[in-house]
């Protein structure tokens, strides 16, 4: 496997002498986000996304910097959508604070939601997902010209597909190893609850059994941006989903999130958003981010999602069948710094951290109600939404990437 890594290092290089493959965009006065188009295989969509967001020394000029986060989304939304929402979001913060941000699009971000035959999806996985990310970081680390490693942050899926990649570096010699520290956000890949566990095995034979029907992709992407997109153009209409105005429709997808995947839902209440609820259970606000926020997060969805990706995952939190990717967790030594919203999934997240072979293991949870109001309480896209989100949770994040 490490040959397949000097290749794909030896390509990334070569991406670092191609200056017209590059598009620039001002973020603020001195901090810009570059973009790039990377080629993964040769069909028309084998293509992943290249971000970096850092602060410049002069137009075009990035400043020189020794530390670097490697950002990783999860479902339904890509880089922008995940963490550029938003005034001032967390890789402004982190780039303005001397950290050289960079981040992937996984392939599946720029497949339309108008095909017809979503076949060449059906094997797009975690373990694909994982080499992706190993040659995205190869490719980020060339085009810097310094051999420094990355600190790792995946959210949501993202951080189950961080811990397939942190396990397939430790069959790598160290030299080789390209991440020296792991933030996973808000997720678990193992749990030690039984029916979270079998929630799990539900989900994946559901989804498994859709894709052997031919059933490659999940819409889920299609519909949210279509409730944001209504959200905002016509709040006050009616909406295709029962009761609510557009609105409250886009109100539900944040606040109320769990509804959309009763009853196997990962967690208890889990939702995006904190928010209130009126007399009869409608969506009345958020609690700690803007409304205008959320409908912009919504309209970014991307319209498909690979099946075999999300099967994967519930696989190996089911722990029935075995999966290649989770084989090594034992043998990350990585330092850890799990962050989780309790509104999300919270504390859940701890367990997986139990199972590694790290020794230097934190843990942030941003809780702000007592348990029994979890519904309520902090939710997983405010982690970088909220309006406090940079005291709470940026601020102390920075701290421990400094320290590490």
């Amino acid at each position: 496997m490490y040959k397949k890594l000097l290749l794909f290092l030896a390509v990334a290089l070569s991406l670092s002498l191609s200056a017209q493959q590059v598009e620039r965009r001002a973020l603020t006065s001195d901090v810009a986000e570059y973009t790039y188009k990377l080629r993964v295989g040769s069909g028309p969509y084998d293509e992943i996304g290249l971000h970096r967001v850092v602060r410049e020394s002069a137009p075009n000029v990035p400043a020189r910097t020794r530390e670097v986060v490697f950002l990783a989304h999860g479902d339904i939304w890509n880089f922008r959508a995940a963490f550029l929402t938003g005034s001032h979001p967390l890789p402004v913060f982190l780039a303005e604070h001397g950290i050289d941000v960079w981040a992937i699009d996984y392939r599946w971000t720029s497949v339309p939601g108008t095909l017809t035959d979503y076949s060449f999806m059906s094997t797009w996985g975690i373990e694909q997902d994982a080499r992706d990310l190993g040659f995205a970081i190869a490719a980020a680390r060339a085009l810097r010209g310094r051999r420094d490693k990355v600190t790792l942050l995946g959210w949501s899926r993202g951080g189950q597909i961080g811990y397939a990649y942190l396990g397939s570096e430790t069959q790598l010699p160290r030299g080789l190893r390209q991440v020296d520290a792991f933030i996973p956000v808000d997720i678990y890949l193992k749990t030690d609850d039984p029916q979270y566990r079998a929630n799990a095995c539900a989900r994946a034979a559901n989804t498994e059994a859709a894709i052997a029907a031919g059933s490659f992709v999940n819409a889920s992407g299609g519909l949210i941006t279509t409730i944001g997109t209504l959200a905002v153009a016509d709040p006050d209409g009616a909406s295709f989903l029962g009761p609510f105005t557009n609105r409250q429709a886009g109100l539900l997808v944040g606040e109320a999130t769990f509804t959309f995947l009763a009853p196997l839902e990962p967690v208890p209440f889990y939702h995006f958003n904190g928010g209130v609820f009126d007399a009869n259970g409608i969506p009345a606000g958020l609690l700690y981010s803007n409304e205008s926020d959320l409908f912009a997060f919504e309209q970014q969805s991307a319209p498909v999602q690979p099946n075999r990706e999300l099967a994967d995952a519930d696989l190996a939190t089911c722990d029935m069948v075995n999966v290649p990717f989770d084989d090594h967790l034992g043998a990350i030594t990585v330092p850890v710094l799990y962050i989780g919203a309790a509104g999300g999934f919270g504390d859940s997240g701890l367990y997986t951290t139990t199972l590694l072979g790290s020794t230097d293991v934190s843990s942030l949870i941003v809780q702000k109600l007592p348990s029994t109001q979890r519904l309520l309480d902090y939710g997983h896209a405010d982690l970088f939404l909220a309006n406090d989100a940079r005291e709470l949770v940026w601020e102390p994040m920075l701290d421990w990437i400094r320290a590490h």
